[in-house]
């Protein structure tokens, strides 16, 4: 797994299909990627029935989780609320109809998503997990939190992701 910067801001995260094609948001409250394996172990050791048992491990299947809030939904067109990101971008390659979210289907794959953050000593780096890539990237779940409480600062929107590929940092 290559190595996460600590960073003070995200600045925006691009969502969509290539460089031209996607929708740049920056409203984003924090960005969080873990590691996920379903099998709750990254490693197991590699067994064998002689008397030989080499060294090393046996690496499990294992993808990238994205997780991000914003501060609101994201409107991209203030008069109507219909118009959400993850409802709206194509996030496919020639596909019309393809968006992150699809409220009667399957969510399309992304193909272009990319994280651009500020790191502690102000070096403004790219985290990449889909460049124009065809079926590594999805969206697992969209979660909306409101309060009516005095003091709540924002009413956030969640969304996860699953990346089937390695990060890379520029």
């Amino acid at each position: 797994m290559a190595f996460l910067p600590k960073y003070d801001k995200v600045t925006d995260i691009e969502i969509g299909y290539d460089a031209l094609n996607h929708v740049t948001i920056t409203n984003v409250l924090y960005f969080a990627p873990r590691v996920i394996n379903p099998d709750g172990d990254m490693v197991d050791p590699m067994t064998r029935i002689n008397d030989f048992n080499p060294g090393g491990v046996h690496q499990n299947h294992k993808y990238w989780e994205l997780e991000f809030a914003l501060d609101s939904d994201w409107l991209t067109d203030t008069t109507n609320p219909s118009t959400r990101w993850a409802y709206t971008q194509q996030t496919e390659t020639g596909v019309a109809g393809s968006r992150a979210i699809k409220e009667a289907a399957d969510n399309s794959t992304i193909q272009w998503f990319l994280v651009n953050v500020r790191e502690h000593d102000g070096t403004a780096t790219v985290l990449q997990y889909a460049d124009e890539d065809a079926n590594v990237l999805m969206c697992t779940s969209e979660i909306s939190e409101f309060s009516n409480e005095d003091g709540t600062p924002h009413q956030t929107v969640t969304f996860r992701f699953i990346c089937l590929q390695e990060v890379v940092r520029s």
